[in-house]
């Protein structure tokens, strides 16, 4: 998972779809006061979006902390769908087919069946081989 630690810390609180509700309501990107009761404006946001079962294990966890959540859009959005092929994989073992698996990723995710259908088929990603993948001109830009 390419995100950053507090982002990591938080999906595992809330799940990954929970972080996606979070970056759809443009929550995240900024430093929260992570209040220790009900009665605070952070927690009234928080509720509105998550629920107030998901904002009570992020108190629970962070309660009196000022944290910041960075807006890492892309990182998020890759671990999202890289959830769903796996979510999907199983739901195909499991004997559902296609249509039935995309359907249920659709509601749990929150994505229309097309994008569900472009991200379970796209092919994976190539894996990168570190400094190979620059020219050596691109290289030579850094020698003195």
């Amino acid at each position: 998972m390419n995100l950053p630690p507090v982002i990591r810390d938080l999906a595992a609180l809330i799940g990954i779809e929970g972080v996606m509700q979070l970056l759809d309501a443009c929550m995240l990107g900024c430093d929260w006061r992570i209040s220790k009761t009900r009665e605070s404006e952070w927690y009234r946001e928080w509720s509105d979006v998550l629920g107030e079962g998901l904002t009570d294990k992020v108190m629970t966890a962070w309660g009196g902390e000022e944290i910041y959540f960075p807006n890492c859009v892309r990182a998020i959005q890759e671990e999202r769908n890289r959830a769903m092929v796996s979510q999907y994989d199983a739901l195909l073992a499991e004997g559902l087919s296609t249509r039935s698996a995309r359907r249920r990723l659709c509601r749990k995710f929150r994505l229309s069946d097309k994008q569900v259908r472009l991200t379970v088929n796209r092919p994976p990603p190539a894996p990168v081989d570190g400094p190979s993948v620059l020219s050596h001109e691109q290289l030579d830009l850094f020698d003195c």
